[in-house]
């Protein structure tokens, strides 16, 4: 008697379920499922998929730390607790990237989960990376000569002078509306009255530096280096002749714009001057702190930008318990927390501080005990992008 073989058919699981599905596991499931098959990964690597992880990602943010070792920069990350518990402890794992020798890790910013590595010498490479996806892009040479077109300096000589212009700021910037990532460069001939910007689009594509206007001649802008993206605007600290403002640069429209510093908000322009000014995340606003002012009297002194127009700022003062003047800040996270840490790989922690209940929890950090001597920067807010460059 001959048995008869009876196969078993499914319907195909729809691919908006996949990505559903796909979009809640974690990041290293991902990269072993983009191996199961070229159906898989072509689903993987799709731009609503891609979207639709960073969306949920934004909702679990992530703490990441780089650190450099034999003259390279590593990048390590950990959850980021939204309620830790004092003295709880955290793995920091590491990001598979092998990026070569000549990535330049002077700077590094990061903005959505995607980094800018450069140096501020020109021979050096700028590189454009993600660490999740271990893709980079060293980005072109920069326009750093150009026909001077200042009347003063073509009555002094021949009127077609090339000037050569000094690297002043180079910075990362992000929309979330258009959802493009532009890198900003900022130069100046060496008597600093010539500038000279530009803007590259990290899109798809042939990627070139085109000039762009500034109606304003921002000066210091290299010395003052903090900055900060919140919400498709570039923040960093410049003088517009003799006032302390901060820069505005709205990424989607490549328009600067300033809003002014009082001299009662920072006591001593000499701090302005000294990094002593720290830009941070205040709640999706622009915060402001002075480093001086807490370690003299333990009280943290923050300066929040309430209507950016009409250069208004508020006061938020808290007295904090007394801290090792060793200690970073390493700014605020979405929950309200300031973070402070010390970049002692041998023992490395986080202190979150709950300005509402004021109390400390100290979250301990394992995964750097091996880095000794090293030295390590800590970011907030982390998330994981599944961008390809």
């Amino acid at each position: 008697m001959k048995h008869s073989k009876q196969q078993l058919y499914s319907d195909p699981i729809p691919v908006d379920l996949l990505i559903e599905i796909f979009s809640q596991l974690p990041l290293k499931s991902i990269d072993r499922f983009r191996c199961v098959s070229k159906f898989w990964g072509y689903i993987l690597r799709r731009p609503d998929f891609t979207e639709l992880f960073l969306t949920k990602s934004s909702t679990r943010p992530r703490l990441l730390f780089t650190i450099e070792v034999d003259e390279k920069l590593l990048f390590y990350s950990s959850p980021q607790p939204q309620n830790p518990d004092d003295n709880s402890t955290l793995v920091a794992t590491p990001y598979d990237t092998s990026f070569p020798k000549y990535v330049p890790f002077d700077e590094c910013s990061t903005v959505c989960g995607l980094a800018l590595l450069h140096s501020y010498y020109e021979r050096q490479g700028r590189v454009f990376c993600n660490p999740v996806t271990r893709d980079f892009l060293t980005l072109p040479k920069l326009l750093l000569k150009d026909r001077s077109t200042l009347p003063q300096v073509k009555a002094r000589s021949n009127p077609d002078t090339e000037v050569k212009y000094e690297i002043s700021r180079i910075s990362l910037g992000y929309d979330p509306i258009s959802k493009q990532f532009k890198v900003l460069c900022m130069t100046s001939s060496p008597c600093g009255r010539l500038t000279n910007h530009q803007v590259l689009t990290l899109e798809s594509g042939k990627r070139l530096w085109r000039r762009i206007e500034c109606q304003f001649h921002f000066t210091g802008i290299r010395r003052l280096s903090e900055e900060i993206c919140i919400n498709g605007v570039l923040y960093f600290r410049a003088w517009l002749g003799h006032s302390c403002v901060v820069v505005c640069f709205d990424v989607r429209s490549e328009k600067f714009s300033f809003i002014n510093i009082d001299k009662d908000m920072i006591g001593d322009f000499r701090y302005y001057l000294s990094g002593e000014l720290v830009l941070f995340n205040y709640k999706g606003k622009l915060g402001m702190r002075q480093k001086s002012v807490f370690w003299a009297t333990n009280k943290l002194v923050l300066w929040v930008v309430d209507d950016a127009g009409n250069h208004k700022w508020s006061n938020h003062t808290y007295r904090l318990p007394r801290l090792s003047t060793s200690k970073r800040f390493a700014g605020m996270t979405g929950t309200g927390e300031t973070v402070w840490y010390e970049d002692d790989p041998k023992s490395f922690f986080l202190d979150f501080y709950n300005l509402e209940s004021k109390t400390f929890t100290r979250v301990n950090i394992q995964g750097f005990e091996e880095f000794e001597h090293h030295t390590i920067r800590t970011f907030l807010d982390h998330v994981e992008n599944l961008k390809f460059i």
